[in-house]
């Protein structure tokens, strides 16, 4: 009796182990992984108007401490303008700023992303990556983080356009990687 007893507890034991050590990975050791799965739920966020007005804050609502932070006052590059960008869509060709999106978790900088402000801040859309072929050409491409942080923060002037859309309609098209 004692022995089966001494077994189930073991075995309860190393299970709680495993489960334990998984738990504290994912909350502990590796938030950007967290991060990255709460991105992808778009209606998990909520602006959150702070104290500062050049600070956005975007935070997921079942754990606050995650945050995506934007500075409007430190533009990257102002008149920030790229060879993808279609001009035909922007008015206002001369006020196009690029800013940096933070990702922190308990105000500690975890990651970023470069985004773009066009025609007045009517656009605000991910910076494109780019790749080179061999023959030296530049093509553009949006990865699924990208996607799913435009999908949270991103502006676009018609409201029935999206990120897919705006990158149809640019001067070079953007691709839409899928992992």
């Amino acid at each position: 009796m004692i022995t089966i007893f001494s077994l189930i507890l073991g075995i309860l034991g190393f299970i709680a182990t495993f489960v334990g050590t998984y738990l504290t990975y994912i909350s502990i050791v590796n938030p950007i992984i967290r991060f990255n799965k709460f991105l992808k739920n778009k209606n998990g966020w909520e602006k959150f108007i702070g104290v500062e007005p050049n600070l956005y804050y975007y935070r997921y609502k079942r754990y606050p401490s995650f945050q995506i932070v934007i500075d409007w006052d430190n533009p990257v590059v102002e008149n920030f303008h790229e060879e993808w960008m279609n001009e035909t869509l922007s008015f206002d060709k001369t006020n196009s700023d690029s800013h940096l999106v933070r990702f922190e978790v308990n105000g500690m900088l975890l990651d970023k992303e470069l985004f773009v402000s066009i025609d007045g801040h009517r656009w605000f859309v991910p910076v494109p990556k780019a790749k080179v072929s061999k023959e030296y050409e530049r093509s553009f491409y949006y990865s699924m983080r990208q996607i799913y942080l435009a999908s949270i923060i991103g502006k676009y002037y018609y409201e029935e356009t999206d990120i897919y859309s705006f990158a149809k309609t640019q001067k070079k098209q953007i691709e839409i990687k899928k992992y």
